[in-house]
């Protein structure tokens, strides 16, 4: 008779054991065997069935970190593996049994057990050479956290709403709300009430009230990357009882203790903060800020000015305003829609020597009109796609706007939306968008979509960080002058001046565009020096006025202007006391602070920091909001030790996707890629991870034949993979941060400084799923 058939039959009938129907099931199932595996059976139930009163102790014997629990009056050590277990087999077998018990001594992460199978002690349960991997720090940390929380593992008994008990751990409390760590055997659901005992403190401890219960309502179910045996509940206290704010008071009991966490906190809260002002600072996106329909503020990063730039004409004038016209508008910005996001085309058309900008919205077109789009315009080295993500700003987020200082509340008045313009695609990915049959429309179709040649309003470019960004100081000052382009003259004035550049208004309109270059004869200034060349100085044009009579110009910088240079260096360092500077717009602290709050609020795309080890780049910090997206979930399956593995997107990509990208070359501009990840799975259990580049498939039949396998056989994600060097990590922000941290500890403040610094590379994901799949016609 074989051991293994008997424990067979017995694990079927555990659930009618000690029940009228026992003996009847017993018979038929064993009908037509020996009579002693009937007898087996019965003696293996008697067994599995008997009450057991042993304690076990599970510290050193599984891979996992155990600690005391109080169980149906017995003391166990056990890890959060085997807690789960614990009460699946309690409810499996009605009670604690030997059965439970022999569970409990064979969990999948016992050493035994490993050993067993073939992996030696303290192997890694999902991926034994995880190199590439990432801390999540949640970004929005500062703002999201009203009140201080303390850090508290203690052992509580749960009653659900279907009154089922389960013991659980307390993560951290907060007079308001907390976070526990429970097994994932039961079935918790949002927005339930549930009661809390704290068992564990009424055991140790003397609290005023400490038997009473406490309730709750679960406002968040977070699962556990790292281990399926558990689950993390978050929770909103919904009754007025008092025992929190006691237990903390308890546990804080000295002016020691309640400083140590009081600056515990702060110097979490600055670490988040110096990667949150990074991230500000660096990413790629543009955000926007609209009065009603009028485009009013736009952020510049160190990352951004290609956006910023592509929507400059041949003038260099900005026509972003354009892009948002008021039917748009109209259309992203319904009363009472918070949120709203859209995808658009564009391309620019060279026609006489100007740029004219073509966009369409998705929801502005007809499938065959957008398919006509795609074919006039994929194709030329101006295709871009963006996706532009609206919100509407809170009563509260406008009235942060109301005590700022005059100078920053005139940039902010009567802001009520902000948006996000990411760069989702370009003409790297043309030939996508010319895989399906173009249509028979006229191309003049499109001309609904091309802009206007000039804007109404033009918004304030302010960058994010509160730091000059001009290479030298521009002073007011007025002189005669003449310009001359080819057979073109035209007299005028100087506006300002500095050592290298020059801003002048002109008396009659010129035809110049941004590029061009001009002669300037200086004939007042002439008189001061005749040694010199002033009346034929070589300029290159930056800007020029919509009506053609505001030029900023730079002087050509080479060997015949090394004196006219020096001139102007003079001439300004001589008249310091009579020249006025004229000032760049710089946003105050407190209106940064307030910008700061509403982006960390609605982020759309995820930063990871990238630090040097020796000789090669790594990922260090990756920035996060709970729930994580489903790529980013992906990531935190196969980590380990609260790390998000990115091995799969970097193992054998170093150079294309950090290397060459993240090379500290001045004016490096960030470079971006496309990856496909294919997420094989088995239910909900993730089998196989797998990542490709757009650029490693041999051919688009393989790539779509890659996206259908995924999608048939568990997930499809896009990312595309913006990278770029940093050069200087430390924000003017983050100064701040650091000076108010040296108050409270100089060691802490300048460690967080150093792990800053260390930051040599900045990378961002943006998920581009859904439209890979919508140009490639893909979508189920």
């Amino acid at each position: 008779m074989q051991q293994t058939e008997v424990l067979s039959i017995a694990e079927k009938l555990i659930p009618v054991y000690k029940t009228d129907d026992f003996e009847l099931l017993l018979s038929k199932v064993t009908d037509g065997e020996p009579p002693s595996l009937k007898i087996l059976v019965k003696m293996e139930l008697k067994r599995l069935m008997t009450p057991c009163y042993r304690s076990i102790d599970l510290r050193g014997r599984v891979k996992g970190e155990c600690r005391e629990y109080e169980l149906d009056g017995i003391i166990h050590w056990l890890d959060d593996v085997a807690f789960n277990t614990y009460h699946k087999n309690v409810r499996k077998f009605n009670g604690y049994t030997e059965g439970v018990f022999e569970a409990l001594s064979n969990t999948r992460n016992s050493f035994k057990v490993m050993n067993q199978k073939g992996k030696p002690q303290g192997s890694d349960l999902t991926n034994t050479a995880i190199t590439f991997n990432a801390e999540p720090i949640v970004m929005g940390y500062d703002l999201k956290r009203k009140e201080n929380r303390l850090k508290l593992a203690t052992q509580i008994v749960i009653h659900l709403s279907s009154d089922q008990l389960v013991h659980g751990v307390t993560v951290d409390i907060s007079p308001s709300g907390g976070k526990f760590k429970v097994p994932s055997a039961f079935d918790y659901k949002l927005g339930e009430v549930i009661t809390i005992h704290f068992v564990e403190l009424a055991r140790t401890s003397k609290i005023p009230g400490i038997s009473q219960h406490v309730s709750y309502r679960i406002v968040g179910i977070d699962e556990s990357f790292e281990n399926d045996a558990v689950n993390f509940l978050r929770v909103l206290k919904v009754d007025d009882v008092e025992l929190v704010n006691d237990i903390m008071t308890h546990c804080l009991q000295n002016d020691t203790q309640r400083a140590r966490h009081d600056n515990q906190d702060k110097v979490i809260r600055a670490r988040s903060r110096g990667y949150e002002h990074n991230y500000l600072k660096h990413t790629c996106n543009l955000p926007i800020f609209f009065s009603g329909h009028e485009l009013k503020l736009v952020l510049m990063t160190e990352n951004n000015h290609s956006i910023w730039q592509y929507w400059n004409d041949e003038r260099n004038q900005l026509t972003l305003s354009n892009l948002f016209s008021p039917e748009r508008m109209e259309l992203m910005t319904k009363p009472g829609m918070r949120g709203s996001n859209s995808v658009l085309y564009t391309f620019k058309h060279q026609h006489a020597g100007k740029d004219l900008f073509f966009s369409m919205m998705i929801p502005e077109a007809s499938r065959e009109l957008r398919q006509l789009f795609w074919h006039v315009g994929a194709h030329r080295e101006s295709w871009k796609v963006f996706r532009i993500s609206v919100f509407e700003l809170s009563n509260e987020e406008r009235a942060l706007f109301d005590d700022l200082p005059q100078e920053s509340s005139e940039l902010t008045q009567g802001l009520t939306h902000f948006a996000m313009l990411q760069e989702i695609s370009d003409a790297c990915s043309g030939q996508d968008y010319l895989l399906s049959e173009k249509p028979r429309l006229s191309t003049s179709e499109l001309n609904q979509f091309r802009h206007k040649r000039n804007c109404s309003h033009v918004p304030v470019s302010l960058y994010f960080d509160a730091q000059n960004r001009r290479k030298e100081p521009r002073y007011q000052f007025r002189s005669p002058l003449f310009i001359s382009s080819g057979e073109q003259q035209a007299a005028g004035v100087t506006l300002d001046i500095s050592k290298h550049g020059l801003y002048i208004a002109l008396s009659t309109p010129i035809e110049l565009k941004a590029g061009d270059t001009c002669r300037i004869n200086f004939n007042e200034l002439q008189l001061y020096d005749k040694s010199l060349p002033l009346d034929n100085v070589p300029y290159k044009v930056i800007r020029i006025s919509p009506g053609g009579k505001r030029v900023q110009l730079v002087i050509e910088d080479n060997v015949q202007t090394i004196k006219t240079m020096a001139f102007f260096g003079k001439l300004i360092e001589h008249n310091q006391t009579k020249l006025t500077a004229t000032q760049e717009t710089l946003p105050s602290h407190e209106m940064l602070e307030n910008l700061h709050n509403i982006l960390l609020d609605r982020m759309i795309s995820t930063p990871l920091f990238v630090e040097k080890k020796g000789n090669s780049l790594k990922p260090k910090v990756i920035g996060v909001n709970y729930p994580l997206p489903a790529h980013l979930a992906l990531f935190a399956k196969v980590g380990k030790n609260n790390r998000l593995s990115l091995e799969t997107i970097y193992k054998g990509r170093t150079t294309t996707l950090l290397a060459a990208p993240m090379k500290r070359i001045e004016g490096a501009k960030p470079q971006a890629q496309e990856l496909y990840i294919s997420a094989i799975k088995f239910g909900t259990r993730l089998q196989t991870l797998q990542a490709k580049l757009c650029s490693e498939f041999e051919s688009t039949k393989e790539r779509i034949e890659f996206i259908k396998n995924s999608q048939n056989m568990g997930e499809f994600h896009a990312l595309r993979i913006c990278a770029a060097p940093v050069f200087d990590p430390i924000t003017a922000l983050l100064r701040k941060d650091l000076e108010e941290l040296s108050t409270i500890s100089m060691h802490q403040a300048r460690s967080l400084e150093k792990e800053i610094c260390t930051i040599v590379g900045y990378s961002e994901y943006i998920d581009v799923t859904e439209e890979v799949l919508i140009r490639l016609e893909l979508t189920q």
